[in-house]
């Protein structure tokens, strides 16, 4: 076999295994505008503090949560609102539930308090 044919075999084993052109992924882009929040959203947007103070607790428009305790640095995850029921999950897989009650969150024992409300359009159109 001549030794042009060996490099012309080589370099079509070569072209099957490592593509001459790396694959493009297209972008993932979400062009809708968000939707809308819900009243029952909007009801509990913004930081909640503890009845003790000990724990602060940032809900914000885009789904997700900070939790802060004490001095320890804050982890977050996701919430979603049914009426008043808070459905949460923090990033590291724990789960639990709570409920607005009178202006007041309410998770079994503890009591929260709204400290600040948050403006959504204000912060959709920031990033954050």
């Amino acid at each position: 076999m001549p030794f042009s044919q060996v490099i012309q075999s080589l370099g079509a084993i070569a072209s099957i295994i490592a593509p001459a052109k790396p694959m493009v992924r297209p972008l993932e882009i979400d062009l809708e505008l968000p939707e809308p929040l819900t009243k029952a959203e909007l009801a509990v947007l913004g930081r909640w503090i503890s009845e003790d103070g000990a724990i602060r607790l940032d809900l914000r428009p885009n789904g997700r949560f900070g939790k802060q305790r004490d001095q320890t640095p804050s982890h977050g995850g996701r919430y979603e609102v049914d009426a008043s029921l808070l459905y949460f999950e923090s990033d590291a897989g724990h789960v639990w539930r709570g409920e607005l009650r009178r202006g007041q969150l309410a998770f079994g024992e503890k009591r929260f308090r709204r400290t600040m409300q948050l403006d959504p359009a204000r912060m959709i159109q920031s990033g954050r």
